[in-house]
């Protein structure tokens, strides 16, 4: 993160309960100059049936970095969520997203965290059907100054923060997954998966 910016985006620059903007991964990188990104949370895409009503929202709170300001800011004080952070010295995670307070550049709450103090945390949250099934699934993890932004394939909740606290990572977060997930260096090296309401961005 030396010289690097981590920004937090969104397609909306509002808060947004039904039928909201998207747009590809790629696009995030290029109007944030960036030269990395990776998906942000979950949302409801069009295919998921239990989604009707509020298509391609979502609901967790994220930092808009172009405009300064968070989208679904009204939603942080929900319970087991958990944030990624970058406040100009670094990036930062809090497991209890609802205890976030002060100054930010960048941020994104999601569920579960996966790793607090390079110890395993995910199996202390209620996780989901889909989150405790085998899948593709993707995350953020710091260590220091350096950022991991891992995709990973066949595996659990559970195995997902185990592939982060082998990177020795102090904190991370998971984010979305299955056909949502893209990871973007130079180029898509996974995906571009669905149209995203959000994303994160590296820029120097």
């Amino acid at each position: 993160m030396s010289g690097v910016r981590m920004i937090t985006d969104t397609a909306s620059d509002d808060d947004c309960a039904n039928n909201c903007p998207i747009i590809p991964l790629a696009d995030y990188v290029a109007r944030n100059g960036g030269f990395a990104g990776m998906n942000g949370t979950y949302f409801c895409p069009t295919d998921y049936g239990e989604c009707a009503g509020k298509l391609n929202s979502f609901d967790f709170p994220v930092y808009n970095s172009r405009l300064g300001k968070w989208i679904n800011r009204g939603n942080l004080f929900w319970d087991n969520r958990s944030i990624m952070y970058f406040d100009g010295s670094g990036m930062h995670f809090m497991r209890a997203a609802n205890s976030f307070g002060g100054g930010i550049l960048a941020g994104i709450v999601n569920h579960p965290g996966l790793v607090e103090g390079g110890a395993v945390i995910a199996d202390q949250f209620p996780l989901t059907d889909k989150q405790r099934a085998k899948g593709t699934k993707s995350g953020i993890g710091v260590r220091g100054k350096v950022v991991y932004l891992v995709v990973a394939s066949n595996v659990d909740m559970l195995d997902l923060a185990h592939v982060f606290k082998s990177l020795g990572v102090e904190g991370a977060l998971n984010l979305d997954g299955g056909g949502s997930v893209a990871l973007w260096f130079g180029g898509y090296k996974v995906g571009p998966g669905r149209n995203l309401p959000n994303a994160v961005v590296f820029a120097r």
